[in-house]
């Protein structure tokens, strides 16, 4: 059976995912899906994904575990670290077979979207884009489910960092035979699309400069985070679900 893969947007693309029962991948590329794939390729045991600082806060204190994230980019000033994949990777031997508790603006928020109907539920961008595609082909190729990119987007808004990701993993999947629109198809020099944007000039403006060209590099991790049991993990083709 041939395989199809979509990039939608946002909470609504999410949604529209979890209704096809799709394999699903939400890409927020500044910066909740580098920083998943970021832990995990540098040896964290799980990331957890939350939609509040109450509830990482809480799971932090209860089971001891690391905490990450933002509110408007800004790390809380308790937490270990922000969303900042670049200042994980800088102090990765304290990430080292610990699990990380994440919460961000937006991409956590459209993780949550994405849950409930997903047959299997990855975080990619341009970082992972081929480790990415090619556990979400497995996966639609054994179950015969569509493959949905989700650009996460920023409030709602379109957010051409995410549209990139998803288009990175996208032209990884056309070259694995599945079947994506030809607009989604485009190349483009990553780094200088995600320095145009708002979401860059916002992380420069805060002093997070280094992770704008972090985020932008392609293919540096060759980890697919998927979700299993609440918890997002390295991909191993032996956690796939059995078909419906």
């Amino acid at each position: 059976m041939t395989q199809y893969a979509y990039i939608v947007f946002g909470e609504k693309g999410a949604r529209d995912a979890a209704k096809h029962q799709a394999v699903t991948v939400v890409i927020d590329a500044l910066r909740a899906s580098a920083t998943t794939a970021t832990a995990l390729a540098i040896g964290a045991q799980a990331v957890i994904t939350v939609g509040s600082l109450e509830e990482a806060r809480t799971l932090a204190q209860r089971h001891g575990y690391l905490v990450a994230g933002e509110r408007n980019a800004v790390k809380p000033p308790d937490f270990d670290f922000g969303n900042s994949p670049s200042e994980l990777y800088r102090q990765r031997a304290r990430v080292v077979g610990r699990t990380l508790v994440l919460t961000t603006t937006n991409g956590t928020r459209v993780v949550q979207a994405a849950r409930p109907g997903a047959i299997m539920l990855f975080m990619g961008t341009t970082l992972n884009a081929g480790a990415i595609a090619r556990a979400a082909y497995n996966v639609a190729e054994e179950l015969q489910r569509p493959i949905y990119l989700v650009a996460a987007g920023e409030d709602e808004e379109h957010a051409e960092e995410d549209y990139v990701g998803a288009r990175a993993i996208a032209r990884h999947l056309y070259k694995l035979g599945v079947i994506v629109p030809e607009e989604d198809l485009s190349q483009e020099h990553a780094t200088s699309v995600f320095l145009r944007t708002p979401s860059a000039t916002h992380l420069f403006d805060l002093g997070y400069g280094e992770d704008v060209y972090f985020c932008a590099s392609l293919d540096v991790f060759d980890v697919a985070p998927v979700l299993h049991e609440g918890q997002f993990v390295p991909f191993r083709h032996h956690s796939l679900p059995k078909s419906a």
